[in-house]
């Protein structure tokens, strides 16, 4: 073989070897998967496997969960009560679409006496309460109240927008009307949508307190819709009287997952 031959040998190979690495990197770029969130590995920006970075899930302990400020329970008529949990939490670009909860009420002997379970969600930053109601219990045998989530919340992002919804509830009064020969209390509220959201499925929330600051009992409505820029009014009953109530709060709760805009 001569010099001619084997340089035209060479030219060749060069070219074989230049088609072969174009049409490698042609069918891996056609082949390959481009990172993503839901391929339950750790990949693209994600900091945890389908979590953090770009991903709409934080990662596992990235966000704490929200803390349990206070418990209480109120009875409603003999052998029905409500129950409370006053929770915050400090995440505005954060909220949870499925949470897991748990009350337990029990006896001055730490017996159990009522175990109610529920789901829920989580809005933006601030404070809340998660209510359960008509619980049937002894209420003058609950000594101890104890909340809890099932399991650590599954944090997802929300918009920042959210933390800025404002609902207006300082429209409000309490009255006692009778019927028959028993003296009720009706809390009248008016809720002032002042954002451009459309609500649904609206938990409004009326908590009493004594002017120590206590909690004298609480109520929930569903407020079926509240449209953007619009008003409300919620009617909060309880079939006994109320006394000594120094302050009024009414929490309002929507579900940033459901929401929308105008």
């Amino acid at each position: 073989m001569n010099w001619a031959q084997r340089r035209k040998i060479t030219y060749i190979a060069i070219i074989l070897a230049t088609i072969a690495l174009v049409a490698f990197l042609i069918i891996h770029k056609a082949t390959a998967v481009a990172p993503s969130c839901f391929d339950n590995k750790q990949d693209g920006t994600e900091t945890g496997i389908d979590c953090g970075g770009t991903c709409n899930t934080y990662c596992a302990g990235q966000l704490s969960d929200p803390i349990v400020e206070w418990v209480r329970v109120f009875p409603v008529t003999p052998g029905i009560s409500d129950a409370i949990a006053y929770i915050q939490h400090n995440h505005p670009v954060a909220g949870a679409e499925n949470v897991s909860y748990d009350f337990k009420l029990y006896d001055a002997n730490n017996t159990i006496l009522a175990d109610r379970t529920g789901t829920t969600y989580l809005g933006p930053a601030g404070q809340s309460a998660i209510v359960e109601t008509l619980i049937p219990v002894d209420s003058s045998k609950v000594t101890i109240a104890r909340f809890s989530f099932f399991d650590p919340v599954h944090w997802q992002k929300i918009s920042p927008a959210f933390s800025q919804i404002v609902i207006n509830t300082d429209q409000h009064s309490v009255e006692t009307f009778t019927t028959g020969s028993q003296n009720n209390t009706r809390l009248v509220a008016v809720l002032q949508n002042l954002s451009r959201y459309n609500f649904t499925n609206l938990d409004a929330i009326a908590i009493f307190y004594d002017s120590d600051g206590n909690a004298l009992t609480t109520s929930k409505v569903l407020v079926p819709s509240l449209g953007a820029l619009q008003n409300r009014t919620v009617y909060f009953t309880w079939p006994y009287q109320i006394n000594n109530i120094a302050r009024t709060e009414i929490i309002t709760r929507f579900n940033p997952f459901t929401t929308q805009s105008l």
